[in-house]
This record gives C-alpha cells, structure tokens and sequence, in this order.
C-alpha cells in the first residue's frame, strides 16, 4: 500500500491549491518478498478479530493501550474500547502491551484474519472455474483453439486436488461436456442460441480435478478431433457468456473467455464499429464502452451480483473484435484482460508461448474470491473517489470485487472532512474480506501511517512520485470515457502545471530568479511522465493504437500496480551491447540488479549498438545497423539483418557471453513482472515495427507532440502566465 503523500497537508483547502493528488494505491494479495516471510494468520476463533466498537477498523499496530491493558484507542476514530478479558495483557513502562512482538497484528502492517461464521454469507468454498472457448473455423485455423486446448493440459494438472473446471465451447452454438461413470464423453450442444439453457445441472458439468482429472483429459484430448472440420464461420459470444453465468450463478466462481472472432449472432451480438474517423473527436469514447442496448453493461452486473470474475482473452491478427464489450465483464468483477496480436500461425510460437505462461499465471496466482473491501481513515480524513473497475453503490463505503488476484492493485482518492492537527499522525486502512482459493474466509488487513504538516514544502518533499504516476493514469482512463483525448491529454498537462506553479509560488525561496523553472526535488520527473503519459498508448493522438488496443490498454491500467506502472508510462531502455559480466547480478534480497537506463531518445541509439526496450507490456530488441557481424551471430544466431523478416527472429540461448548476458536481463525485467509475459520483438531501422518502438522514444518530438525539452519550455511559460493573470 503506497500513498501519493507521505506528508498530508492539514487542510482541505491548501491540498485543493497544492493540486496534488491526495490518494492511496493498494494491492491486498501482493506476492510478500521471500526475505519479508509469508503473510501471518490470525485467528480469534469464534469472536473474529479485535475491532473498534465505534469505527469498526481492525486492531493494528497502532492502537494504543492504556489502563494497563485494560482498554485500548482505536488510531482511527480516537474511540477508547475495553479490552476483551481474552485478549488482555499487562502493558510496559513503554506504553507497549508485553506480548506485542509476539502478536503479528500488533506489529505487522500486513496481516490475515481468520474470519468467523458471522462474516460468512453462505458457506466457503473455492471457487469453481469455467472456460470458455470460441471453437469458430478461424479459431481452429489458426492454431488459436488448440493452443488454448495445450496449455489447459499443461496447466490443470498442477492446480489443486479441490479445483472445480467445466469447459464449454462457442460457436453458432453453445457446447457442454460431460465424461459418464463409464467414461463415456458425451457433447451436449443447445444449437439455438436465442434461448440459453443448461442440459445438465451445474454440479453435473463441474469437474473436481482431484477426482476426474482423467475426465478432463479426455475432454482435452478428445476436442482438437471434434473440431477439426468445423465450418461454422460466425458465433454466439453473447449467448455462450450468458449460458456460463447460468452454470455459476449460484456458486460463484471463476470465467475464463477466450474470443477471436466478432460476435454476430445470438444476444448481445455486436457489428464492426471501429472507425478510425472516430478517433479525436468527442465520439471516439463512444469505442470505450460496450453498444449501448446491447445487454453488456446489464450482464456485468449480473456476474458481480452472482460473485462470477470474468478474465477475457482476446486474439486477433487485424481484425475488430470489439474487446470493449467483453472488457466491461472484467473490470467490473476484478478480472484481467489479454489482448494477443498478430496471431497468424507464422507467429504460433511467440503467441502461444505467451498464451501459456499468462494463462498459467491467472490459475495459479493468489486469488480472492466474493471480495469486501472498504477503505477507512482516521478522523478529518475520508474516501472521496475510487480509481477502480468496481466501485461500491451511492451512500455505501463497502467495495464488492467478486475477484482479486495477487496483482490486482486497487486505488482511491482521500479528502479533509476537518482540520488536522499540525505533526499529528494520521492513518489509512484497507480491509479486504475474501475467501481464499482453498476455501477458507479471511479478512486481508494493511495499516499505514503518515503525518500531517501545515508545511507546504513537506508535503512535496515526501511525495511518492511513482504512486502519484500510478493515480495520474487511473485519472486519465477514467476521463477518456468522458472527453475527448485531446482535452484529456491537456487536463493532465494542466494538473502537473498547477502542482509546480503551487509549489514555486509557496515552496521557492525569495532569491530564486524569476525566470527559472524550480522543481522539487521528489518530482523532479514529473514533467517527463507527463509527456510520457500523453503519448503512451492510452492517450497518443494518432490512428497506430486502434480502439481493441487501446481498450485493452485501459483495462491494464485500471488495475495496474505502481511498480508497473512506472514502466509502462515511461518505458526502460537498456544497452545489450554495453552489458558487462555483473549485469542483473543478484541483490541481497534475491532480485537481478539492472544495469543503469539509457535516456529515450533517437540520439541515443548508437548504430553500433543493440538495445532492449521495456514498456511493461512487451519487450523490444532493436538491433542498428552498424553492429557487428561477430556480435549478431552470438546474440541471434545470425551474421548480418539484410534480407530478414525480423518478425521472425528469436533471441535463443546460446553458449556465449552475449546470449548469456542478454537472456539474463530479459528474463531480469521479466521477473519484476509476472502477471503478464513480455515476448520480444526484434527488429532494426526501417523494420514495419520501428514506428511502434520510436513512438516510445517519449523525449523526442513525434508528430503534434512535443520533445521533451520543448515541453520544458511550455510548461515553464504556462507557470510564468498564471504569476501573471
């Protein structure tokens, strides 16, 4: 949990003039560092955990006990509560209760709480999944049906004994299997797709792993034949997703869809509608949302009210899929969207690879399942906005999130209720109650403090500036389905204008020249994530990022964590030729230590050189053209780039130390990034992907946008206009 200010400001009126963001980004089932130990478990037994009786916040390091024990403050809300006469111990001449070392909750920010039956709606159990698999004629073409079918058999085998699995394939109809007692498989098909139904009962179609695994790979190796010779062109997303919700509307659980073609039949079919004359004008945020009347929106709400989290996988080569409509599902319950391009089957390779590594991810991850969340602060201090997919209804403080995964990353907005005292602590808590992937109930608790200071330059000085680029992002998605990108891209400009005319209107010292631009030391790159951020995919003007992209850009954003976010908004650029034998070497902590990052820019690709870029979502090795041939042959295999489709370059791994070395900083970046799997793309000047990778040079000027150093500039006579209006 990472708050954008370390320091608050006491009042709510010098925050609004600050024009900083006042916010907390949490990610509850974060994956612990192994030197931090795993996350402890408590459990109070039938009482459930110490709370406050007022405010109901969660006991936690910083509840202060007094009378010798016998009562205790809650940090939040200030209430003093009694004790309970089993949780009672003697406190020292410190303050401190004698047992606190011994007591994770009392001196860990991050812990479990066994949650007792009064926390329970129904009784836990791990949630079921459900995979849905588009079986069209180009799905089976291009390799992309038994690629999925391939790596459920890689994967299924290693998830738990207790994991429930149905499958169920799409395509002018919707198709349910099912393997008798006498191991027979049977395919039970409901061919209209305008009246959905189950043929058998849920419990019939649900397969417990630990039980008929056998079944399941039956099922498994039984579909590709099945398949083979299917000629239906057009499908049933719709009806095939509302038959799924029929299968888990009473247990809840989890829907993994897989889609490669638009879908044109049943309910809520959809029609090409990406038009790129769309893009820059106010209807272009018409793309970011499902058709209106189409029953996607409705259907969201259904699959969060029956706990359903939907993951959408998206396959496409060129063609519009609409990921917009399907999106929605994930967003509003927790889920991840994928988005795989250039799935041809020259491409087979790299696209199932990635395929297999995500999708084992997504099953094997921590996971929370019929999700609570709230978030509570202490006094003078509240919720104002939340950042999120899912958001809880007017006049309630309580988030549901029917899943959450250990990579999920959560956000909300804080405001002043009231003046805060000047040096006095304040505090934020986040309470997740979730149910494990095992069965069992929890309530996931982080506590963190700050203070608060009537200083102004504090409250730039211990701001966190990758939190702040974390919410900036989640701000500009959430603005992008409201205006045009255009005026997006400016109100981001204008909100980092406003933070630095704050602070050198309050913060700069009488002496400092007129003329020159200050900027405080913890945001010193603000202005380069800023221009970053309007150029990175989710904001660019231009027709390179298509609405599918974009759309599975903001999905990534909008439940991104800040670690990735970083990379993803101003991406990393490393020189490969320049790696030496202690690159990525290994920290105390376990982690690669990365060799220090080139500045993005053009001017800085040496001809001579070869450099890898890192966007948080894929990785791109750019080759120059004066490299020599000694070095291509150990890093590719290959002695010179003239007359090579680099789309079909792969970086192998050889016995030298140039393969060496540069598969240890590839795999290095990928391991600070686990939810997704970044395939490299390689390619060299006047290759049909250049485009994509100098766009990603952010300090340079590119089309409309300006360079790095001109944006300097404009922001600085932006600041000097508001000294003088």
């Amino acid at each position: 949990m990472r708050l954008t200010l370390n320091q608050v400001i006491n009042t709510g009126e010098l925050l609004t003039s600050s024009g900083m963001p006042f916010a907390v980004v949490a990610q509850p089932l974060a994956e612990v560092p192994p030197c931090d130990g795993p996350v402890p478990v408590v459990d109070f037994g039938d009482l459930g955990p110490v709370r406050c009786e007022r405010c109901r916040a969660y006991v936690n390091p910083f509840f202060a006990f007094n009378d010798g024990g016998r009562s205790y403050t809650c940090n939040l809300c200030g209430h003093v509560n009694q004790t309970p006469r089993d949780y009672y111990c003697e406190i020292d001449h410190n303050g401190y209760r004698r047992d606190h070392r011994e007591r994770a909750e009392l001196c860990r920010g991050l812990c479990d709480f066994v949650a007792p039956a009064e926390y329970q709606a129904r009784p836990p159990r791990p949630p079921p999944i459900v995979v849905l698999l588009e079986a069209s004629i180009a799905s089976v073409t291009s390799g992309i049906f038994h690629a999925v079918i391939a790596s459920l058999g890689a994967i299924l085998p290693t998830l738990p004994p207790y994991t429930e699995f149905a499958l169920v394939t799409f395509d002018e109809g919707v198709h349910f299997y099912h393997v008798g007692a006498e191991g027979t498989l049977r395919t039970m098909s409901v061919p209209d797709n305008t009246e959905v139904c189950l043929p058998l009962p849920p419990s019939a179609l649900l397969m417990r792993l630990g039980d008929a695994l056998d079944h399941v790979e039956q099922i498994l190796k039984a579909l590709p034949e099945l398949v083979t010779h299917s000629q239906k062109a057009d499908t049933a997303f719709g009806s095939a997703l509302q038959a799924c919700h029929l299968l888990l509307e009473k247990t809840g659980g989890r829907l993994l869809c897989f889609q490669h073609v638009l879908p044109v039949l049943g309910h809520m079919k959809l029609q090409q509608r990406d038009d790129v004359r769309l893009y820059g004008t106010d209807k272009e945020r018409a793309l970011f949302a499902p058709p209106e009347g189409t029953g996607w929106e409705a259907l969201a709400k259904e699959m969060a009210k029956a706990q359903v989290c939907v993951s959408s996988f998206h396959f496409t080569s060129s063609a519009y899929v609409d990921v917009a409509a399907c999106a929605i599902l994930a967003t509003r319950t927790g889920g991840q969207v994928y988005l795989y391009q250039s799935c041809v089957p020259e491409q087979r390779d790299v696209w199932a690879l990635k395929l297999e590594v995500e999708l084992g991810r997504n099953l094997r991850r921590d996971f929370g399942f019929e999700g609570v969340m709230r978030f509570r602060c202490s006094k003078g201090l509240s919720v104002d906005e939340y950042l999120m997919g899912c958001t809880p209804p007017p006049g309630q403080m309580e988030v549901d999130v029917p899943g959450i995964d250990a990579d999920h990353a959560f956000a909300v907005t804080l405001k002043h209720d009231d003046k805060l005292e000047d040096g006095a602590p304040a505090y934020v808590q986040c309470a997740l109650l979730y149910t494990t992937s095992a069965g069992q109930r929890r309530v996931r608790v982080l506590t963190l403090g700050l203070q608060s200071t009537s200083a102004m330059a504090s409250l730039y000085r211990y701001a966190d500036l990758d939190a702040l680029l974390n919410v900036m992002l989640r701000q500009s998605i959430a603005l992008a389905r409201k205006q045009n990108m255009h005026q997006v891209r400016e109100s981001v400009v204008n909100a980092t204008v406003k933070m630095l005319y704050c602070y050198r209107k309050m913060c700069a010292s009488a002496s400092t020249a007129a003329g020159q631009l200050i900027l405080p030391e913890s945001l010193k790159l603000l202005p380069l994530y800023t221009l970053s951020l309007t150029k990175n995919g989710v904001l660019r003007a231009g027709t390179d990022v298509r609405a599918d992209e974009r759309n599975a850009l903001m999905a990534a954003g909008s439940r991104m964590p800040v670690a990735s976010s970083v990379a993803f908004v101003y991406p990393r650029l490393f020189g490969v030729h320049t790696l030496d034998e202690y690159a990525c070497a290994l920290e105390a902590d376990g982690t690669p230590r990365l060799p220090s990052m080139t500045s993005l820019s053009v001017e800085k690709l040496e001809a001579d050189g070869a450099f890898l870029l890192d966007d948080a979502t894929a990785l791109y090795l750019w080759i120059g053209r004066g490299v020599p041939a000694a070095f291509l042959e150990q890093l590719l295999r290959v002695r010179t780039l003239e007359g090579y489709d680099c789309s079909r370059l792969r970086v192998p791994t050889l016995d030298n130390d140039v393969s060496i070395r540069a598969n240890r900083l590839v795999n290095a970046v990928r391991s600070q990034r686990p939810q997704l799997f970044q395939s490299v793309r390689v390619l060299t000047a006047k290759d049909p992907l250049e485009g994509r990778f100098l766009s990603m040079l952010t300090e340079d000027r590119a089309q409309t946008a300006m360079s790095y150093v001109e944006f300097l500039c404009h922001v600085h006579r932006q600041i000097q206009q508001k000294f003088t209006t």
